[in-house]
């Protein structure tokens, strides 16, 4: 069965009703990414930077997103991770940042803007704490430099779509769906490798899953999102939306 992994940003619509959405859909999916918003975004697209925003004005805090992650993680079984900036790793100190990240029940952490040439401290701590580090795959990555992501990551490799940021799109990049079939068949990448960015219908989770081992959907969902709405019509706006695009797991 192929994994359907969700993103979500801590803070949005509010610190307990984001958490209340996470539990509510965890039953729906391999896999919880946490945002943890930062100010300055540079893989996030409209969409998630709304909410990131949203979430910074109301006064979010880091300490606070791992208390609420330690509650989530002993009311459901699947896989949670954190999705952030190395800022905030950098101020936390990056030891400590993942220890917490164990403590809390993380099983690994997504930091989009450390290249591989810079990764040594996060892969170091991330090994020190037993929790994977996910390395970024895209479809301008070249062939010698995806086998070493592949090496140096654990978990998964999450692979972008396409050249920019996060956000829906009409259909799904073929040549990155060709480029991973060539990374598992003629390269020999063996991690299990998830699409991300872009992916916002059954059939673009349909198109993905033919090659990668599963789709990572984040924008589509946080859209279905209203700060306005009681959060039991929040959660059933987004479970809703996860049903739907799982038909293209079929």
């Amino acid at each position: 069965m192929k994994d359907f992994i969700v993103y979500l940003t801590a803070g949005y619509p509010s610190l307990e009703d984001g958490f209340r959405i996470m539990e509510a859909i965890a039953d729906l999916v391999s896999g919880i990414e946490i945002g943890i918003p930062f100010t300055d975004p540079i893989a996030d697209g409209p969409v998630i930077q709304r909410a990131s925003s949203y979430a910074l004005s109301r006064g979010l805090r880091v300490r606070e997103v791992f208390d609420r992650t330690r509650q989530l993680s002993k009311r459901v079984s699947v896989p949670l991770y954190y999705m952030t900036y190395y800022n905030l790793l950098y101020h936390r100190g990056v030891g400590k940042f993942a220890e917490d990240a164990k403590e809390a029940g993380i099983s690994g952490l997504i930091v989009p803007d450390v290249p591989l040439e810079e990764s040594g401290e996060l892969l170091s701590a991330t090994r020190k704490a037993s929790i994977h580090s996910i390395m970024f795959i895209t479809p301008t990555t070249p062939d010698e430099r995806a086998v070493e992501v592949a090496r140096r990551g654990s978990g998964f490799l999450y692979y972008v779509s396409v050249t920019g940021v996060t956000g829906e799109r009409r259909e799904v990049n073929r040549f990155a769906l060709r480029h991973i079939g060539r990374l598992k068949r003629d390269l020999g990448v063996s991690l299990p490798i998830m699409l991300g960015f872009g992916i916002s219908s059954p059939d673009h989770v349909r198109s993905a899953t033919k090659v990668a081992d599963g789709v990572i959907v984040g924008s589509a969902l946080i859209k279905e999102i209203d700060p306005s709405l009681p959060v039991e019509e929040n959660i059933e706006r987004v479970r809703r939306k996860i049903e739907w695009m799982r038909e293209g797991l079929s």
